[in-house]
């Protein structure tokens, strides 16, 4: 097995950066399979790189390349302060099928949470799984995320479940005035029914990782 390092990068949207970013997202059928009942799409890198919450600004938006040595292997989204300012949406991570189960995903996931608590202003971070990607759970509960007891309705294209909702407090973060105060839920926080990253449904909610808009998973 390859042993090269594990990386993150925030990805700028350049061409060569956009065609590996799509042949990742085309290399993990399964997932998307689970969560929209069709193939990858042809758009999902652009789709991936240019959804954005209401209310939010591409400074608060970074996607990342997931490296294995100088090879991407997978993907990642992080939203900055939504849908509180003191929490940060995961809405997709994303492993390549020929490079899952060996590890990586874990990796990518501990180097993102170390991003997250290097912008200081963030206490936790929050995902939601789609329930026909429900096998991704462990992978996020091994983590350490707890089902918030949030439950939304989701539709895309033929499937038509619910997204269950995690976060993960993050024990070095600072503690932020709104996170005591501020709801934990408002309505629309995941986007529309089936959406994901409005953060919209092929890619937002967690599972990946089967991840992407799921935010499922990866191992």
């Amino acid at each position: 097995m390859n042993q090269a390092a594990v990386t993150i990068r925030v990805l700028e949207g350049e061409a060569t950066e956009m065609r590996e970013l799509q042949r990742v997202l085309e290399e993990a059928p399964t997932y998307a399979h689970r969560i929209s009942g069709l193939p990858p799409g042809k758009a999902d890198a652009e789709s991936t790189y240019a959804a954005l919450p209401e209310g939010k600004s591409y400074d608060d938006k970074f996607v990342f390349g997931v490296y294995r040595g100088t090879e991407m292997v997978g993907c990642a989204d992080l939203i900055r302060g939504y849908p509180r300012p003191a929490t940060a949406m995961l809405g997709l991570l994303l492993i390549s099928e020929s490079h899952q189960r060996q590890g990586i995903g874990r990796r990518a996931y501990g180097l993102l949470e170390q991003f997250v608590e290097g912008w200081g202003s963030c206490d936790r971070i929050r995902l939601g799984v789609v329930r026909t990607n429900e096998l991704a759970i462990p992978f996020w509960t091994q983590l350490g995320f707890v089902a918030t007891g949030e439950v939304r309705p989701y539709r895309y294209a033929s499937v038509t479940s619910e997204v269950l909702v995690f976060e993960k407090l993050l024990p070095d973060a600072p503690v932020t005035p709104d996170a005591s105060t501020a709801p934990a839920h408002r309505p629309g926080d995941e986007g529309p029914p089936g959406g994901a990253k409005r953060l919209e449904p092929r890619h937002a909610r967690i599972g990946a990782v089967n991840s992407r808009r799921d935010l499922p998973s990866n191992r």
